[in-house]
């Protein structure tokens, strides 16, 4: 019997496993870290005979990329490494796992072991045979890298607290005088140089060495850092920092913005949440505030939660049979 044949799912541990499964990604998407976790440990109660296999191993990474968008470094660190290890270095979960692992090593500012661990993952990135999976895997890694490097450089920009009714007052002006591409601009612009810096390192380091049949798909790397790019790039990463904050559907300012009461802008609840939710990073620049605020102003609850929802590293897989 093949080492493939012999790793099978029985028919009854596919029916308790695959609505955990589902769950699970519903928890990690939806920020539910603790819940995550929890099913993470009923799906290893399944394989207590094959902790290496690919399904648990994908649980795993679920589980612990939840623990990543909570900013609980250390515990997502730590079980991507474990990942790492038990996954074989050719497979789509080692990339996955690795490239989750360099999130977390620009969270922390370690930029030589993020930069070093990407490199990896380019140089290992055609062990994904489709043309379509791969050149997906390799457009949500620099999107995600790239938000990262902007983020990990506006993390502990704050001086003092942000003024909710101050950051609401330039929304609202920002609104009424500005398109969302002069917005995006102007938050690009508000962008430290250092962290559009970082980002340049990164790519010539790391990403750049994507086989240049696949580059030429990506978008050039001057584009990367115009203004309004910048802005679309920090703008994204914010909207994953402010998701749980402003879409959970206990959050008082989700159930205020969902149903249209205007007091949720004109009362300050919706910069108050923002400030509160940027924060929780010690990001204090009031421009990228403001211009959170006010393009979020500009969506309903429903079409903002639904853009904004944080996407993963992972594809998803077809076969889930095996």
């Amino acid at each position: 019997m093949s080492a493939v044949a012999s790793r099978r799912l029985p028919a009854e541990k596919l029916a308790a496993l695959r609505p955990l499964e589902q769950e699970l990604i519903v928890a990690t998407r939806t920020g539910a870290v603790e819940r995550a976790i929890e099913l993470a440990t009923q799906i290893q109660g399944l394989f207590a005979d094959d902790r290496g296999h690919h399904r648990l191993l994908r649980a795993k990474l679920w589980a612990f990329e939840a623990c990543l968008d909570s900013n609980r470094l250390q515990y997502a660190q730590s079980g991507f490494l474990g990942v790492r290890k038990l996954a074989g270095p050719s497979t789509r979960l080692y990339l996955e796992a690795s490239s989750l692992l360099a999130i977390c090593y620009l969270r922390n500012k370690e930029v030589n072991e993020a930069k070093e661990v990407v490199r990896e993952v380019v140089k290992r990135i055609n062990n994904i045979k489709s043309d379509r999976t791969r050149r997906q895997f390799q457009k949500r890694l620099i999107e995600r890298i790239e938000e990262e490097c902007i983020f990990t450089d506006l993390m502990n920009t704050q001086g003092g607290s942000l003024d909710p009714k101050e950051i609401e007052e330039k929304a609202i002006l920002l609104v009424q005088h500005n398109s969302d591409n002069e917005i995006l601009k102007l938050i690009g612009n508000s962008v430290p140089s250092s962290g559009i810096a970082l980002l340049r390192d990164v790519r010539a380091y790391s990403i750049e060495q994507i086989p240049p049949s696949d580059r030429k798909l990506l978008p050039p790397p001057e584009e990367a850092e115009e203004p309004r790019k910048i802005g679309k790039t920090a703008f994204a990463v914010l909207r994953r920092a402010t998701w749980k904050t402003l879409c959970s559907e206990d959050s008082s300012v989700y159930k205020l913005w969902s149903r249209r009461v205007p007091k949720v802008f004109n009362q300050g609840y919706f910069s108050a949440a923002i400030v509160a939710a940027l924060g929780d990073y010690r990001i204090g620049i009031p421009m990228i505030a403001s211009g959170i605020v006010a393009l979020a102003m500009k969506y309903s609850a429903e079409e903002f939660c639904e853009i904004s929802k944080p996407k993963g590293i992972m594809i998803s897989r077809k076969e889930d049979d095996d």
